[in-house]
């Protein structure tokens, strides 16, 4: 991909090739002649093929690799909260305790291309569907915290777009207006560190964190996130399926995105170049062993 080309036509660029590769691979053929349990995912494979039209865009939603999946109930935040929220909510002890072991830690410093002002450093858990934390700061990680996500109705940990991080914005920093790669997930964000003059915008309106307290949205919807304060801000983030979603279509999802050539394209988006390297010898392992990518590609 040349200097020149944009965001969008890179994002396009890997969907279509994943289009391919599924094509190619036999994921195409296993979804379509699968039971009724999976006639909507069939519906949007012919959508991303180009066989279907795509619905009409809602407002403020704008996904930049996967579009909208059909039948979903979607709405920029999730009232009432979800039973995710609430339980954890409940783990705040938990979090609390493998917060306070970063105190002093040296946090990767996250440049996406969304920061307009000030620093965004990140400690992740999760990401690309790998225990990164493990792999990559071992002395620092987070098992009380991977535990909890991991027992929250619908989590997706497993699922290459999905984060569970500690997320921390330095006094002035700000994020861009921007949406996800997919609508696939909801996003949940546990208030730790709060201090005055923070919040966040998702569609057309503006929420703001408080400690021990979640806030549940999709960020498939255009969202931005500022800290006007004199103290740093930090928040857990963690992803869950969209709850309209069965569980077959998760399984089908998951086949999709872990196939390694896909999770590594996907990589090449979202992976700081230092951690790329052992992520892609993890997934190759992965690959492996996974059943869904078993079930779905030819192998």
């Amino acid at each position: 991909m040349s200097a020149q080309t944009s965001p969008q036509e890179i994002t396009a660029q890997v969907r279509e090739r994943i289009v391919s590769l599924a094509r190619e691979g036999g994921y195409f053929d296993a979804v379509l002649n699968a039971g009724a349990e999976l006639d909507r995912l069939k519906h949007y494979l012919r959508m991303l093929a180009g066989q279907v039209p795509a619905p009409p865009a809602r407002p403020e939603q704008s996904p930049t690799i996967f579009p909208p999946f059909p039948g979903l109930d979607e709405h920029p935040w999730r009232d009432p909260p979800p039973p995710a929220a609430q339980a954890l909510e409940g783990c705040l002890a938990a979090v609390t305790r493998d917060l306070e072991r970063l105190e002093n830690a040296d946090l990767l410093h996250y440049d996406s291309g969304i920061v307009g002002t000030g620093r965004w450093s990140v400690h992740p858990i999760y990401f690309g569907g790998e225990r990164t934390d493990r792999l990559f700061w071992p002395q620092l990680a987070m098992e009380e915290t991977a535990a909890a996500v991991r027992s929250l109705d619908g989590e997706c940990t497993g699922f290459p777009l999905a984060d569970v991080l500690f997320s921390s914005h330095a006094p002035g920093t700000t994020l861009t207006p921007h949406c996800s790669w997919d609508g696939f997930r909801m996003r949940l964000h546990l208030g730790l560190k709060v201090p005055e003059g923070c919040g966040i915008r998702v569609g057309t309106e503006a929420r703001h964190w408080q400690p021990g307290r979640v806030l549940t949205f999709h960020d498939s919807f255009e969202h931005e996130t500022w800290n006007r304060g004199t103290e740093r801000r930090v928040v857990l983030i963690a992803d869950c399926w969209h709850p309209g979603l069965t569980l077959p279509e998760r399984e089908a999802l998951l086949g999709l995105t872990r196939k390694f050539e896909v999770r590594a394209l996907l990589a090449q988006l979202r992976v700081p170049e230092a951690m790329s390297e052992p992520l892609l010898v993890r997934f190759a392992e992965q690959e492996r062993t996974d059943a869904q990518v078993r079930r779905f590609w030819r192998m």
